[in-house]
């Protein structure tokens, strides 16, 4: 319960756009533990990629993608660090208002969310692991950090632009399926630039991804602008990338 309270009342002082605001906090004897938070409506990630049985619109996903980016970066550098560990498309919901028409990307349920302390595993009471898109570390003993929180954006994003489930990532790391397809091999849409900010962000060993959520959204606003993840490469623009059968 003390830890609980203690976790409550940092996330009650949350104020970032694309996350829901906490406004109450309680415990229930004999019942649980509850966050009162704003009812985000919209349709989530998941919804929209059954209903669409493919890729989402390339720039659109895109957008949303580095505004939860944005949001899990803010999450990150609170004291101490929130980390999210259940990111995944039914977690991502779409609101479209007059200021947003083409939607801003709210990231909710922090049912599992935990604070980072890197001297204790921040796994113990709150175990939960989504399979297509939890990182390797965030099954058994392993502890999860922001780098965590990185590859589950990753393979949720992954997910948008390819309409693809990505496998389950203890899968990979056992050889029992093959590392993913580039995305832009699959959605010709999707800029070599931004494939790549996304494999890497994907990777199996956390000390081969991006040093931080924020580095990734700052791949992807690079690739935006044709400029690919090292920085000086140009790359075609979506619309005329050729991929080889």
């Amino acid at each position: 319960t003390r830890q609980f309270q203690l976790e409550a009342k940092i996330l009650f002082q949350l104020r970032h756009p694309n996350l829901p605001r906490v406004s109450d906090f309680f415990t229930i004897p004999g019942q649980g533990q509850y966050l009162v938070m704003d009812y985000i409506e919209g349709e989530d990630l998941e919804m929209m990629l059954e209903r669409a049985g493919g890729p989402l619109p390339y720039e659109r996903a895109l957008a949303w993608i580095i505004q939860v980016c944005d949001a899990l970066s803010y999450l990150h550098v609170q004291e101490p660090p929130i980390i999210h560990r259940d990111i995944k498309p039914a977690n991502i919901r779409i609101t479209r208002t007059t200021s947003s028409p083409l939607g801003q990307a709210i990231l909710v349920d922090f049912g599992i969310a935990k604070l980072y302390n890197p001297s204790t595993n921040t796994t113990v009471g709150a175990r939960a692991v989504t399979l297509n898109y939890s990182p390797p570390e965030q099954y058994g003993l392993g502890k999860t950090d922001a780098q965590s929180d990185l590859y589950a954006l990753g393979a949720t994003a992954y997910h948008m632009l390819t309409g693809v489930t990505p496998a389950p990532a203890v899968d990979i790391m056992s050889g029992n399926v093959p590392p993913p397809i580039p995305v832009h091999q699959i959605n010709p849409q999707v800029s070599p630039a931004v494939s790549a900010a996304i494999a890497k962000a994907m990777q199996i060993h956390r000390q081969a991804r991006f040093s931080s959520v924020h580095d990734f959204a700052e791949a992807l606003r690079l690739a935006q602008t044709g400029i690919s993840v090292g920085g000086d490469v140009p790359v075609a623009p979506p619309e005329s990338t050729v991929v080889q059968p």
